[in-house]
């Protein structure tokens, strides 16, 4: 049932999506940390039926998605002229492409999963 807590998150990872390729940086980064809040919270809420291979997979992602975050604000900065670090977009672009690969890695993982 708490599956269905990745239906939000994949609505607003389309609408971040989306936001960025409008020029809204701002609003991708809002909506950014909404989808990996939706996705933290399925994961804590109930972590006793995660395998531990799976529950590694998860904190993997979000690790990932956390580095990106971070790496978003400081890219961020950059393009409002607070940073003279010119290859920050650069790298969060490479982290957003690998972390998105990690999600569908991870998504598919956990759909087919033995539930038996």
């Amino acid at each position: 049932m708490l599956d269905l807590l990745l239906i939000p998150a994949a609505l607003l990872l389309a609408l971040a999506l989306r936001a960025v390729r409008r020029g809204e940086h701002r609003l991708h980064g809002h909506l950014m940390v909404a989808t990996v809040t939706v996705v933290l919270l399925r994961v804590l809420l109930h972590p006793r039926t995660l395998a531990a291979h799976h529950l590694t997979l998860w904190l993997v992602l979000l690790g990932a998605a956390g580095g990106t975050l971070l790496l978003g604000r400081a890219a961020l900065a950059w393009r409002e002229g607070r940073s003279q670090r010119a290859g920050l977009p650069r790298l969060h672009r490479a982290a957003g492409a690998f972390t998105l690969l990690l999600t569908a890695f991870t998504l598919a993982v956990w759909f087919l999963r033995d539930r038996s």
